[in-house]
C-alpha cells in the first residue's frame, strides 16, 4: 500500500522542543512549592492537553479558571524559552514538501494550545502547508483516538491510510487506537518504550527513513 494521508503531532515530532516544556513545568512546580517534576512524571504528561495535566500535576481538582491561569503562566514561561530556538526538526521541511507533490493530504494533530500551534506554524512559515490542523480543544485528549481521527476525516482520508507521526507514549497510543500506521520519533523517549506503545517504525528524524518507512510513502 502507499499511504494518502500523513498526520503529524507537533510538538517533540516536527520541532524537537520537549526539553523546553520540561523546564516550564519545573519552574512552575518550584513556584508552587510542589515536589520539583521529575522525567518519570513529566513523561506520563507528555502529549496530554492542559485540561488533563494540571489537575495531576497540582495534585487536586481545579476550577476551569485555575487550570486557564496555570496553563498560560506554564505556555508563557515555555515561549519565552524556546521561541528564540525555533528550528524544524531535521528533514521535517523536506518530507512534507515531497509528500506534499506526490498528492498526500497533511495533517497536524496537536495537544498543544493555539498560542503555541501558531509560534509554531507561523514561525516556520507553515500556516498553509497542512490540509487540517486538529486541536483537542472539545476533544478527549491522547492518548484517546479522537484527535487523529478527526484529522483523518478532515482530510477525507481513511485512518487505515493514514501514518502517524508522534514523540509521546500517549500520543504513539491515540494514532494505534485510531488504526492509523504509527511512526514514532525518538526526540525524548527510547524507541522500546515508542515501540511497546504501538509504533511499527522508529525514526531519530525525518532525513534518514526505514526501508519499510519509506517504501509506503511516495
Amino acid at each position: 500500500m502507499t499511504v494518502r494521508g500523513a498526520v503529524f503531532d507537533l510538538d517533540g515530532t516536527l520541532v524537537d522542543n520537549i526539553r523546553f516544556h520540561y523546564e516550564a513545568f519545573r519552574a512552575l512546580s518550584v513556584r508552587l512549592g510542589l515536589v520539583v517534576m521529575d522525567d518519570a512524571t513529566f513523561q506520563s504528561f507528555n502529549g496530554l492537553k492542559n485540561a488533563d495535566i494540571f489537575p495531576r500535576f497540582v495534585g487536586r481538582a481545579l476550577t476551569p479558571d485555575e487550570i486557564q491561569a496555570l496553563s498560560d503562566e506554564k505556555e508563557a514561561t515555555y515561549r519565552a524559552l524556546y521561541a528564540p530556538q525555533l528550528a524544524a526538526h531535521r528533514g521535517a521541511p523536506e518530507l512534507l514538501e515531497r509528500l506534499h507533490q506526490a498528492g498526500v493530504k497533511l495533517a497536524v494533530a496537536s495537544s498543544a494550545p493555539p498560542p503555541n500551534r501558531a509560534m509554531v506554524l507561523e514561525g516556520l512559515g507553515w500556516s498553509g502547508r497542512f490540509d487540517a490542523v486538529v486541536a483537542s480543544e472539545g476533544l478527549p485528549g491522547k492518548p484517546a483516538p479522537d484527535v487523529f481521527l478527526a484529522a483523518a476525516e478532515r482530510i477525507g482520508v481513511s485512518p487505515a491510510d493514514c501514518v502517524a507521526f508522534e514523540d509521546a507514549v500517549n500520543g504513539i497510543q491515540a494514532a494505534h487506537a485510531a488504526g492509523m500506521i504509527v511512526v514514532g520519533v525518538t526526540t525524548n523517549v527510547s524507541a522500546e518504550a515508542l515501540a511497546a506503545a504501538g509504533a511499527s517504525f522508529i525514526i531519530a528524524d525525518f532525513e534518514s527513513l526505514p526501508a519499510g518507512l519509506a517504501a509506503l510513502l511516495p
